[in-house]
């Protein structure tokens, strides 16, 4: 995983995450699954963003409530906001496009609610 690569190193290169193709720079992981990542892991976006989300999520289900992948939209666009500040990549937008977003939701949605299903969030 990219992010752990970062978190190994000393100091921020972005030289290690951006592609040279001609005269563009872009990104060079897969930012949707480092996102997810840094969502899982680190732990003020974790506590601040996506435990209330999931635990909104939990309670739906139990309530025999139908759940929506845009429960976990305003954890994603927070979470982004704390990634790109912690790591500051200049080709990286400045906000999530909205298919971007989307698909984030999904699979945080799909993955919780296996997750839920598989007994992990049971006390």
């Amino acid at each position: 995983m990219r992010m752990q690569d970062l978190l190994e190193d000393r100091y921020f290169d972005d030289s290690k995450f951006v592609a040279h193709k001609g005269d563009k720079r872009e990104i060079d992981y897969d930012l949707i699954e480092d996102l997810i990542h840094f969502m899982h892991n680190d732990d003020h976006a974790y506590r601040r963003h996506m435990f209330p989300a999931i635990a909104r999520c939990i309670d739906s289900v139990d309530h025999k409530k139908d759940t929506k992948h845009n429960i976990f939209e305003p954890a994603v666009k927070n979470s982004y906001k704390m990634y790109i500040e912690k790591f500051p990549i200049r080709e990286l937008p400045d906000d999530l496009d909205e298919e971007m977003c989307e698909q984030i939701c999904n699979k945080l949605h799909d993955e919780t609610l296996q997750h839920i299903q598989d007994g992990i969030y049971k006390d």
